[in-house]
């Protein structure tokens, strides 16, 4: 064998690596975001160098037809709220933005953007006090079983 070929260094298969990064879901049903929730979404979407994707989920009354044509864009308390996470996030080196969405199902609104964005991670993080206990909970476990990516809290 000549020596030519023996010192060669051997060919090294590289796998493409693939760059594609799915975004991370704030979201809250038209109530203010906990704290906790937000410090989560953040720090995820900067550790995973992933779009964060602050949501406000609206319901839209069906019950009388002329409020149904009225859209909305929620609480404006819960709007400058988003303004401050983004401007939050921006500082902490993610690149965010807000999605509001009107549903008369807005969880089930939450799982179609959920599966149509390609999503990876779901934080689900309304005010737990001014959304309850029981309600929170019952939610969670729908997203859990519905939802085609992670969805935080671990409860």
């Amino acid at each position: 064998m000549s020596s030519a070929i023996r010192d060669r260094a051997p060919e090294t298969l590289t796998a493409e690596e693939r760059t594609e990064r799915h975004p991370v879901m704030l979201v809250s049903f038209d109530i203010s975001f906990d704290e906790a929730a937000i410090d989560m979404a953040i720090e995820a979407a900067v550790q995973a160098n992933a779009e964060l994707m602050v949501c406000l989920a609206v319901t839209l009354p069906v019950a009388n037809a002329n409020a149904a044509a009225r859209r909305t864009m929620g609480n404006p308390v819960v709007r400058e709220e988003i303004l401050e996470i983004l401007s939050r996030a921006r500082a902490a080196g993610a690149n965010a933005r807000q999605l509001v969405y009107n549903s008369p199902r807005p969880l089930s609104a939450t799982i179609d953007v959920t599966r149509n964005r390609e999503i990876g991670l779901l934080v689900f993080g309304p005010n737990r006090k001014r959304y309850g206990r029981l309600r929170f909970r019952l939610h969670l476990r729908r997203l859990r079983r519905k939802a085609n990516c992670l969805v935080l809290p671990l409860e």
